[in-house]
């Protein structure tokens, strides 16, 4: 299949046409039929793994009910559909045997319901990937490596992943299912689902460890995910699968945190009733059993055999105390840190301050100057002034002027500040415009 025809594929519809959903997904016992043939080439009992219409026909049998007067007929037809996906005819032996597909459908099954845990195997995968991944050199030896060789093993990946999940659920659907009966049995369940998750816990850090070479993977296609976008597409879609596998654990992880402490609250609530009663019977034992004697005119109690005196007194111990005579063993002086002025930098910082403070004075000159300008000519144009400003002290300070003065005209009422919609520019300070701003002293 080449990539156009890739790009074009429309899985929904091509398994809506033609009946190809009932080929690919038939019906219970067609598949049904399929397993039992299955079982028997796994234990052998067909030569070469090839099987006579006979024993479909058998197979069928077996878990085939229906009420029509030939079923024979309807075996046959399965038969045929079975042929697009599941079955192959030999000619020569007229006997059938199984294609890839029907292998895949029923191996996925098996290990999906059996639930085989096998870390160790997951380990040597991913050291297999790994390894495989360090020897690809070439653009085509990579792609190959992240279309074939790891799409062959992810199946495996999810698999252990999806155990450990079903694994906690079964424990807690057992739970569930069992808690109408007698308290003793239910504890026994408590303490047998505890064990459960932990051992699922114990799985989550095996696959964990197991799974620690992704860790190199990711960092082999980090470093060779750059130029083809082809292959930084595959590089994404490994990347975002090992990122699926760390949330998924977490997932896992965060579950049994979840379950395991309320399981064991349980079982301890169901068991303090028990522990209590024990704890009274041998309460009472005691009073029954023991006795009080008189020894060496002390009284003393004498409790039944096999259960030891308590010691209620014990015997001082005595203790030897060291200590250092301070004044024979003085303290030596901590060492005294002396700082080095840097007469660079408080030259440095003087400079600055003084230019700040005379920045502070040049600018209430010039405020105290449009004060005095407005106060004589009941008027004065702030915007030709900013720029007059601006020319001789520079822009900064011009704006920290028209800033103050500003604000003392608000707080001033006998002066109103004007502005026109109308831009004020000068051709000295092109990139600096201003709106109009006029101040007129109120009569």
């Amino acid at each position: 299949m080449n990539i156009e025809q890739t790009e074009n594929f429309d899985f929904i519809k091509i398994l809506n046409d033609d009946k190809t959903y009932k080929l690919l997904f038939p019906s219970r016992e067609v598949g049904m039929a399929i397993i039992e043939i299955y079982e028997g080439i796994e234990n052998n009992i067909y030569e070469n793994q090839k099987f006579t219409e006979s024993d479909l026909h058998e197979a069928f049998s077996k878990v085939y009910r229906t009420n029509d007067r030939y079923p024979k007929e309807i075996y046959s037809a399965h038969i045929m559909d079975l042929q697009e996906y599941f079955l192959d005819y030999d000619q020569q032996s007229q006997k059938y045997f199984f294609k890839d597909y029907a292998y895949k459908f029923c191996e996925h099954a098996k290990n999906t319901l059996k639930g085989a845990f096998n870390p160790t195997r997951i380990q040597k995968i991913c050291t297999l990937l790994t390894n495989s991944l360090q020897s690809k050199q070439t653009d085509e030896d990579l792609t190959f490596w992240l279309t074939d060789e790891f799409k062959k093993y992810e199946p495996d990946l999810r698999e252990q992943i999806d155990f450990l999940d079903r694994q906690i659920s079964n424990s807690l659907e057992q739970l569930k299912r069992r808690t109408v009966i007698e308290k003793e049995s239910f504890i026994n369940i408590l303490i047998a689902t505890n064990e459960s998750l932990n051992t699922s816990q114990d799985h989550v850090r095996e696959l964990r460890s197991a799974y620690a070479e992704t860790r190199i993977m990711r960092d082999i296609l980090n470093r060779k995910n750059a130029g083809n976008q082809e292959i930084g597409g595959l590089i994404r879609e490994v990347l975002f699968f090992i990122s699926y596998i760390n949330d998924r654990l977490n997932s896992i992880d965060k579950k049994l945190d979840r379950i395991q402490p309320k399981i064991r609250q349980l079982f301890s609530s169901l068991n303090k009733p028990a522990f209590n009663a024990k704890v009274e019977r041998f309460i009472t034992y005691l009073l029954d059993k023991s006795v009080v004697e008189y020894i060496e005119t002390q009284k003393t109690m004498i409790f039944p055999k096999g259960i030891l005196c308590p010691t209620l007194r014990y015997r001082t111990p005595n203790f030897t105390i060291i200590s250092k005579d301070k004044e024979l063993f003085p303290p030596k002086p901590k060492e005294r840190k002396h700082y080095i002025q840097n007469n660079k930098e408080i030259g440095r910082n003087r400079k600055k301050a003084i230019t700040f403070l005379k920045d502070i004075d040049t600018a209430q000159k010039w405020q105290d100057y449009i004060l005095s300008e407005i106060n004589l000519r009941n008027y004065i144009n702030l915007s030709e002034t900013f720029f007059t400003i601006a020319r001789q002290t520079g822009p900064s300070l011009a704006v920290t002027v028209m800033f103050n003065t500003i604000k003392h005209i608000s707080q001033t009422p006998s002066m109103q500040l004007e502005t026109a919609k109308e831009l004020y520019t000068d051709n000295e300070f092109n990139y600096i415009s201003l709106w109009k701003m006029e101040v007129r002293k109120l009569q």
